[in-house]
C-alpha cells in the first residue's frame, strides 16, 4: 500500500451510501471547526481470481475492475461535490484508493491524520466500504483518534448540545482519554460528563441481601472523590466548560450507550482492564460505538 500523507487533515471514510454522507457532513463539520482539510477516502479492494482459471479470465477482470473503478470514481466525486456545496470554503480532498483494502487504508490514514471518521455502517452496491466490519477493525487497531457517527448523526436533544461523556477506569489507563475528552470540550465550550462505573457480582446465599447498599455508597463516594481529584488535575483551573463527575452501578457499555442520550460526543478509550476498575474500554468501545446514539470518538492507548 502506497503511503499518503493526511497530516493536519480530517479524513472520512466514504462509500456513496446515506450513512457515509452523514459521517462526512459531521467530519466537514468538524474539519471547519478545526480549521483543516478534509479528505474523503474510498478504497476499493483488489479483485482475486482463482489461479487455475486466471489466463482465462483475466481480460474480463481487467474490464469489470475498470467498471468498478469507474463506479467508484463517480460515486467519490458526486460525494465530494455534494460536501463543497455544502462548505464552500472547505479545503477537500477526494481520494480513491483501487486495490486496497477499506479497513487497512483507513487504519494507515489514522497514523498521520488529525482525525479519521467512519460511519457505523454502509452499504453496497460497491462493498468497497462495508463500514460495520470497517469500524469494528478500525477501533481496534487504529494508531491514532478515530471517530464512528451513527446514522442520527448528531445528538438529537437539545440538552446535549455541547457535552462532552467520557469513560474513565483509572489515572494508568485513562489519562489519554480523559485528555482528550477535555480538549473536546474546550472545543465544544459546553459540559465535561466524566463517567465511571463498576460491576457487582454478589454470592447469592439464602436469607443474606444481594446487595450491601452501605458498602455501594461508601465505595461510589471514594471513586467519586479519587476521580474529582484526577479530573481537576487534568481539568486545571482555566477553563470555560462545566465539569460534572459521575460513578454509577452497572455494566460499562450499558452506562456509557446511555449516556449518549445527553451528549454531543461520547469519548472512550481503545482498551482498558478488568475488575474493581470498571470501564473494559477495549470491547466497551466496539459496543459503544455500536449503540451509541451521538458520535463516538475512540482514543487509542498508546501504552503498549
Amino acid at each position: 500500500m502506497s503511503t499518503v500523507d493526511y497530516s493536519d487533515r480530517v479524513v472520512v471514510g466514504v462509500d456513496g451510501s446515506g450513512q457515509s454522507a452523514i459521517a462526512t457532513e459531521w467530519a466537514a463539520q468538524r474539519a471547519e471547526r478545526l480549521g483543516v482539510g478534509l479528505t474523503m477516502l474510498l478504497a476499493t479492494p483488489p479483485l482475486v481470481v482463482p489461479t487455475s482459471r486466471g489466463h482465462m479470465m483475466r481480460e474480463g477482470v481487467e474490464q469489470f475492475a475498470k467498471r468498478v473503478g469507474s463506479a467508484a470514481r463517480e460515486r467519490l466525486d458526486q460525494a465530494a461535490d455534494e460536501a463543497a456545496a455544502k462548505h464552500p470554503g472547505l479545503d477537500i480532498v477526494a481520494l480513491l484508493l483501487e486495490d486496497s483494502e477499506p479497513a487497512l487504508a483507513l487504519v494507515e490514514a489514522t497514523r498521520t491524520a488529525r482525525l479519521t471518521v467512519v460511519g457505523t455502517r454502509g452499504l453496497g452496491t460497491i462493498k468497497a466500504m462495508a463500514l460495520g466490519a470497517v469500524s469494528r477493525h478500525l477501533i481496534s487497531h487504529a494508531h491514532g483518534p478515530v471517530v464512528v457517527v451513527p446514522e442520527t448523526g448528531v445528538a438529537r436533544d437539545a440538552r446535549a448540545e455541547g457535552t462532552v461523556a467520557v469513560g474513565v477506569a483509572d489515572e494508568a489507563h485513562s489519562s489519554q482519554t480523559l485528555q482528550a475528552a477535555i480538549n473536546e470540550a474546550q472545543l465544544l465550550g459546553g459540559k465535561l460528563l466524566v463517567l465511571h462505573s463498576w460491576e457487582y457480582s454478589p454470592v447469592s446465599v439464602e436469607g443474606m441481601p444481594t446487595m450491601d447498599t452501605e458498602l455501594f455508597a461508601s465505595v461510589q463516594s471514594t471513586y467519586e472523590q479519587d476521580l474529582a481529584v484526577l479530573v481537576a488535575e487534568q481539568v486545571g483551573s482555566d477553563h470555560a466548560f462545566e465539569v460534572e463527575v459521575r460513578v454509577t452501578l452497572g455494566h460499562a457499555g450499558e452506562v456509557l450507550t446511555q449516556a449518549s442520550h445527553e451528549a454531543e460526543l461520547l469519548v472512550v478509550g481503545s482498551r482498558g482492564r478488568s475488575g474493581l476498575g470498571g470501564l473494559l474500554l477495549g470491547s466497551t468501545a466496539a459496543h459503544v460505538a455500536r449503540s451509541s446514539i451521538c458520535p463516538v470518538l475512540v482514543v487509542p492507548n498508546q501504552k503498549e
